[in-house]
């Protein structure tokens, strides 16, 4: 078992006791065997993602935690004292993970769990372009990292295979005509198996029948996403989003607190709105809640 980054070697009379039948032994050894497992396992995904992102100069905005309760509560408190533009909070696994709506999201060992501060400098309607914008980033590292077929989903959902890999949820506070600051939570399933409490999620492990770097996946969208906000171009962003919508010219379901609204999503607006075509013909506007296909 491991201690401060020491592993120790279990008791020995922990776990045979005074009994010396080969059925102890046998218990015994897959214990220890299971312990060890695990142990490999974590110091695996811990030198996967502590890393400083290859760039010393910024290193001091990247913050790592092996198991926190959310990395979004995390990044809250750190915009709010001043952390700078970019910050990144990313986690071994959460033990409150949350989506859309107050969801729970599962955030165990194996994914990629982050946050994000960002400060722009745009007003307040045009804040949801950020989200369009990160998920359009990452749809597209994605396919150029793996080769696979990601889509988006409004609002801001990546599916391969029409399986749920990648969520995100954002937060922002306004200040009159100002946007102190955005941030966004993306959870990734890299490496675990969500498939079990989530028959409709996936993982890159499991599509490509392999692992895969959490660091440099971190690293190369960070890298696109930064480089993205930092041109400025936000004009473009929703019209490119919907270039890999799986959403749109399909029937949808959208639930809200409130409400569940039923339609064809006929097109997502300027201010990040889905658009649907009711069965009488009308078109309704819906600016938040989850969507099911």
């Amino acid at each position: 078992m491991a201690e401060n980054g020491v592993f120790r070697r279990p008791n020995a009379n922990l776990w045979f006791g005074k009994s010396e039948k080969p059925l102890c032994l046998t218990f015994a050894l897959r214990s220890i065997l299971k312990i060890l497992e695990t142990e490999i396992l974590r110091r695996r995904i811990i030198q996967d993602l502590l890393f400083e992102r290859e760039f010393s100069d910024e290193a001091a905005k990247i913050h790592y935690f092996h198991e926190v309760g959310s990395t979004m509560d995390i990044a809250r408190e750190l915009a709010r004292k001043g952390c700078p533009d970019f910050t990144v909070l990313v986690a071994g696994s959460q033990k409150q993970g949350r989506g859309r709506l107050n969801r729970v999201w599962l955030s165990s060992e194996g994914g990629l769990w982050f946050s994000i501060v960002i400060r722009p400098k745009i007003p307040p309607e045009m804040s949801c372009r950020i989200n369009f914008c990160a998920s359009l980033t990452l749809v597209k590292t994605l396919r150029r990292m793996f080769g696979i077929d990601a889509m988006v989903k409004w609002p801001n959902d990546i599916l391969v295979d029409e399986k749920k890999i990648t969520g995100m949820l954002s937060e922002m506070e306004a200040d009159g005509d100002k946007v102190p600051f955005v941030n966004i939570g993306i959870g990734i399933n890299v490496n675990n198996d969500p498939s079990v409490e989530e028959p409709k999620a996936s993982s890159l492990k499991k599509i490509l029948g392999r692992e895969v770097s959490g660091k440099e996946l971190l690293a190369e969208f960070l890298d696109d996403f930064e480089a993205r906000m930092n041109s400025g171009d936000f004009e473009n962003v929703i019209s490119q989003w919907k270039e890999y919508s799986i959403t749109l010219n399909r029937q949808v379901k959208i639930v809200t607190t409130h409400e569940t609204s039923e339609g064809t999503a006929v097109n997502v607006d300027e201010d990040g709105a889905l658009i649907l075509r009711l069965d009488d013909g009308s078109l309704r506007r819906v600016i938040y809640g989850d969507c099911f296909l």
